[in-house]
């Protein structure tokens, strides 16, 4: 994985974290919600830089993922070289600004609070490719089906 962001920290949520927080806020008793109209700071458990977030997905996955950091003007142009717009390039590298300048780094209670588990720790994320090896992910799939 490369882009641009080295010292930036994310507080990265997974798909069915946030899926459990939207469900327990539908689900609440009465007409209405302390929740109503809210903005829900829905995160992870932690900060990670993205060097530590992917040392803890190559350790969960038992694959050989790095990251390698990159300018703005090497990921643009990789990016490119790939063949995507530069509408994307720009939504995809503002990611990796935000990351850098900290602006998704806060961690907040909302998922324990609103679900009563703990927000999934990127390590046990279901999201990654076959063979999909990280801890948790059979959890998940049994706990779906």
């Amino acid at each position: 994985m490369s882009g641009p962001a080295t010292t930036g920290r994310a507080a990265f949520v997974t798909h069915e974290d946030i899926a459990d927080v939207i469900t327990a806020v539908a689900l609440e008793d009465g007409p209405h919600s302390e929740h109503d109209g809210a903005i829900l700071e829905i995160t992870g458990p932690e900060a990670l830089t993205l060097d530590e977030a992917v040392t803890r997905i190559a350790a969960a996955t038992g694959r050989p993922y790095r990251y390698e950091p990159e300018t703005l003007e090497e990921a643009f142009a990789r990016r490119w070289r790939l063949g995507m717009s530069g509408e994307q390039i720009e939504t995809w590298i503002s990611w990796y600004q935000a990351i850098e300048r900290g602006e998704v780094s806060v961690v907040t209670d909302v998922v324990p609070r609103l679900t009563g588990s703990p927000a999934t720790p990127i390590s046990n994320a279901a999201w990654w490719p076959t063979p999909n090896t990280a801890r948790g992910t059979a959890e998940l799939r049994r706990k779906r089906s």
